[in-house]
């Protein structure tokens, strides 16, 4: 038994008023007995009993009247009787990601999830603080208020195609229960729970605040996912030359069925192919002129519609103009002609090349204003001294120095491009600095700890890529492999020209282009770019169009992570530790309502003292106006007594 008003009972001191009323009336006065109304005295004692019973019981109607009001006034609460709870700090983690839209039966996962946050609200109190999480959108801040606040921010939440990480999301919500004036704290953590929202093995983001997590019980329906594509290979396509897309599908356990997937190209279907769960299929892309080229490739939709298309963009260019200097060797000469006739790149001099593969540093002085280097060193290391010469005529503050031993060992780094991967080196040189770079440097390629392959620009802004090892085959297996052709592709095609188009998820933070103002939403919606040059919010899936006034900049593509298309729930054996120890998994929506606030103080009787002061209310009326009506025994006719008429006989 509680009370949420406590400092109300102290109106119980009010009882004492009917009290002492009572026993002021109950004052002692000396009485004379007239022989005239003696006969009145004898009925008096007979209803003497009668009156002091009433008198008593309208005493004890009106102090239960008054006890009745202040335990209403006070909210008396009493185990068992419903669901009362205290002041309550709660953070709703609602999970709008892409896997939310999954249609089970009649209604999508994301509104089964608002329907149960909509519960936790029913059960709420003014006195309750309510802090709402859309695990979709990280990227927007924690809704605050009151149970009103709350419940329009479920009502007003949609799902997003960007992946939730519930991992983070849970931290963050302890992060502000931590902070919560409430002493009784709570997060209600309202998800599919999809194993791949949350960071295993886990850490119990939670720590030690309470979770009530809904665990949706049934198997999740075969997903038939587009989780990949990619244009050219990763290489952009070259003006008036055809490519190939790759597709790729989501791998499946039960399913073995093949189905079709459409190319789209300017609201036109311009290919097809057949898919099957975890295979890849082609598609021919139509050769195209110079621009921007966008499209997508569609499959027909399934019970998770938001996966079944995946977006594209890119710019069409001409090849590559590229130019050497210095004898290269066999396998760069090779390489080169290669490309040269599939129309890859095409030769062209220093001044007007966009890439320059130097031997020794021959001919960086004759490069031009946008021309970027490829520094390839001597295979004698006695040629050192005259390359160091001229990388430092060309303000390239690196030099090369010899190794004492030599050894074999694996290219790392992690941002060493895919044609590097793999790659051994036998022999090289130590990259080591001279002075210190007037741009930023990356390391694309470690050998023993040490740069193998480093970018970097000089004063002017020239690009410069150095590489430690000669490619000769007894430097490194380079050369001799498969990506030797790819590295020069890469080098002539992404690293110095226009570039790959990087690949990014929805919900992805967007890096705006040089000279971009604005951008365009998928949707139409359209924007200005703010002073960090990023874009936030990304969460629908599609082409965003970078703009300058007018002009098209940039176009760049987002299609929801693969993640959120793999369907598999977490198991119960890793629940505490990916949400928390203090977690309580429920099973049945029906059974929510009653799991919430686990702090119970029992029912609130308010509303039957009230009702049962009303009762004695009228209880008391009645007892009142009896003792009025009935209460004169002395007016009563002189006749009716026996003994009076014997007296006057």
């Amino acid at each position: 038994m509680g009370a949420l008003n406590p400092l109300f009972l102290l109106a119980g001191v009010a009882t004492l008023v009917p009290i002492i009323l009572h026993l002021f009336h109950r004052h002692e006065t000396k009485r004379f007995s007239f022989p005239a109304l003696r006969y009145l005295e004898r009925t008096e004692k007979e209803h003497a009993r009668q009156i002091k019973l009433r008198q008593l019981l309208l005493m004890l109607v009106r102090v239960a009247v008054l006890l009745l009001l202040v335990g209403a006034g006070a909210r008396v609460l009493f185990a068992g009787m419903g669901g009362a709870h205290p002041p309550t700090a709660v953070v709703l983690v609602l999970d709008n990601s892409m896997s939310s839209g999954l249609v089970l039966g009649e209604q999508r996962v994301l509104d089964e999830l608002k329907s149960l946050g909509r519960e936790t609200l029913a059960r709420a109190s003014d006195e309750d603080r309510f802090w709402v999480i859309r695990a979709g959108e990280p990227w927007l801040p924690a809704i605050a208020g009151g149970r009103a606040e709350a419940r329009a921010a479920v009502d007003a939440t949609e799902t997003s195609a960007a992946a939730g990480d519930l991992t983070a999301a849970i931290e963050r919500a302890a992060e502000l229960l931590r902070t919560a004036e409430l002493q009784e704290r709570e997060i209600h953590l309202l998800s599919d729970l999809q194993r791949t929202a949350f960071t295993l093995p886990g850490a119990e983001p939670s720590g030690d605040v309470p979770v009530l997590a809904f665990a949706p019980r049934g198997d999740r329906p075969d997903n038939r996912a587009l989780i990949d594509l990619l244009v050219g290979g990763g290489l952009p396509p070259l003006e008036g030359q055809r490519t190939e897309l790759t597709v790729s599908a989501l791998e499946s356990v039960g399913d073995t069925a093949r189905w079709a997937v459409r190319l789209v190209l300017d609201g036109r279907v311009r290919g097809a192919g057949t898919l099957s769960a975890g295979a890849q299929t082609t598609i021919a892309l139509p050769s195209t002129s110079l621009g921007w080229v966008q499209g997508y490739v569609e499959a027909d939709p399934d019970a998770l519609r938001a996966d079944d298309r995946r977006y594209f963009a890119f710019r069409a260019r001409r090849a590559p103009a590229v130019a050497t200097a210095g004898d290269p060797g066999l396998f760069v000469t090779e390489a080169l002609g290669v490309l040269a006739g599939s129309g890859r790149l095409r030769a062209s001099g220093s001044r007007d090349a966009e890439l320059l593969v130097t031997q020794d540093g021959a001919g960086l002085e004759a490069r031009g204003a946008n021309t970027s280097s490829l520094v390839l060193p001597p295979e004698d290391a006695t040629l050192l001294p005259a390359l160091n010469r001229r990388l430092s005529d060309a303000q390239i503050p690196w030099r090369l120095d010899p190794r004492p031993a030599a050894g074999e060992t694996e290219l790392t780094g992690d941002d060493a491009p895919e044609p590097l991967r793999g790659t051994t080196v036998r022999r090289w040189y130590d990259i080591v600095s001279v002075g210190d770079p007037v741009a930023p440097t990356r390391t694309l390629g470690e050998v023993a700890g040490r740069p193998w392959a480093l970018e970097g620009a000089d004063a002017t802004g020239r690009r410069y890529l150095l590489l430690g090892s000669p490619l000769v085959a007894a430097a490194t297996t380079l050369p001799v492999s498969a990506g030797m052709v790819r590295f020069i592709d890469w080098a002539a095609s992404e690293w110095a020209g226009a570039g790959s188009y990087p690949v990014y998820a929805t919900g992805a933070y967007l890096p705006a282009p040089v000279g971009a103002t604005h951008v365009r939403f998928p949707s139409g919606r359209q924007l200005e770019i703010d002073g960090t040059r990023t874009v936030r919010g990304t969460g629908e899936p599609g082409v965003y169009a970078f703009l300058a006034a007018d002009t098209t900049v940039a176009l760049v593509a987002l299609n929801p992570p693969a993640g959120e298309s793999r369907l598999q729930p977490l198991s119960r054996d890793d629940a505490e530790t990916a949400i928390g120890r203090e977690t309580d998994l429920v099973t049945d929506a029906d059974d929510w309502a009653s799991e919430v606030f686990r702090t119970r103080l029992g029912g609130e009787a308010w509303w039957p003292f009230l009702l049962a002061a009303a009762l004695l209310l009228l209880a008391e009326s009645l007892l009142a106006s009896t003792r009025r009506g009935g209460g004169r025994p002395a007016e009563r006719p002189a006749a009716a007594h026996p003994e009076t008429s014997g007296a006057t006989s």
